[in-house]
């Protein structure tokens, strides 16, 4: 009895496009998280130097009067605000909150980062939104 084989030659055809559609959709999706990765890590650096700058802001007449390094408010959101223009960091600002204590400045962001490939795939948005969160302390 003789068993034919079936000549599978032609599926190695079919195989090998959608092998490489499937390799192009993870490269793009590499490149769009490596993106937005970068941003958030520029977007941190950038708060964290606008808050590092806030602290700085030290109330000279509070320490005349009584000795005591304490951070003043006004100056330091206007510290903030100027770092943010002069420095913007990626994406768009949506949100900016400066919270000041005595010893130490918060500086909590929001920004809409831009997606690169991901935003062409039906359903997903165009932007992600990224919370940065930096807290800058008055060495005594």
């Amino acid at each position: 009895m003789l068993v034919r084989r079936r000549d599978q030659r032609g599926t190695t055809l079919v195989l090998v496009p959608a092998l490489a559609l499937v390799a192009v959709a993870l490269t793009g999706i590499a490149v769009d998280l490596t993106a937005v990765h970068v941003q958030q890590r520029r977007a941190g650096a950038i708060v964290a130097a606008a808050a590092d700058d806030a602290a700085a802001m030290i109330d000279t007449r509070r320490v005349q009067l009584d000795a005591r390094a304490v951070v003043d408010p006004s100056a330091a959101r206007q510290v903030v605000d100027a770092h943010l223009r002069a420095t913007p960091p990626p994406g768009r600002i949506e949100r900016v909150d400066v919270v000041v204590g005595a010893d130490r400045v918060t500086v909590d962001v929001t920004v809409r980062l831009r997606r690169i490939i991901l935003r062409a795939v039906p359903g997903r948005g165009s932007e992600t939104t990224y919370r940065v969160r930096a807290e800058a302390v008055v060495a005594t």
